[in-house]
């Protein structure tokens, strides 16, 4: 009898453990995505997002013809900043901006005046290592999505997720970064 209990006891203790773990182990993968989120909304709002206004006025003094263009640019700009903060509802609007500045800054091609433009050559050199970096940070978010969903659909994680109201994150995904 007393061994029963015994093992009774060790049982729900190993069993309390384990969802404790769980629990945890779900909370830190959630705060891992978070923290991912973070990196991209930063590289999205302090560099990407403060360049497009720059790179539309050093275009505009070259590139008078392209007047269409540089309102795409700017209405797609005005249109990412404005999407909502998850990262499901920001990868159309952001894979737009980034098709919408490598249109612009391909107009150096018609436009070779614009090469000798030493702001617009600086724009379009951290706009490519803005784009780099974006990137590698959607990479890292969506590897820390990928961990976290698999924790919260496996067992035991699913149980403790479902009972805990953990849902899926989403993927950053930006066509025009594939």
């Amino acid at each position: 009898m007393t061994a029963a209990l015994v093992l009774l006891a060790f049982a729900l203790g190993a069993g309390l453990v384990g969802y404790l773990f769980s629990y945890n182990s779900l909370v830190s993968a959630r705060q891992q995505v978070a923290d991912a989120w973070a990196a991209i909304d930063v590289e999205l709002e302090r560099r990407r997002h403060t360049l497009i206004p720059g790179l539309v006025s050093a275009v505009q003094a070259t590139a008078t013809h392209e007047r269409v263009l540089l309102e795409r640019l700017v209405n797609t700009d005005r249109r990412a900043r404005q999407a909502a903060g998850s990262a499901a509802e920001r990868s159309t609007p952001e894979s737009e901006l980034a098709t919408a500045a490598r249109a612009v800054v391909a107009l150096r091609e018609r436009y070779p005046a614009l090469d000798t433009q030493r702001n617009f050559l600086q724009l379009q050199q951290e706009l490519a290592i803005t784009e780099d970096r974006i990137g590698a940070a959607r990479r890292f978010h969506n590897i820390k999505v990928a961990e976290y969903n698999r924790r919260t659909e496996a067992v035991p994680g699913n149980l403790v997720a479902r009972r805990h109201h953990f849902a899926l994150a989403d993927y950053f995904d930006l066509a025009a970064d594939d």
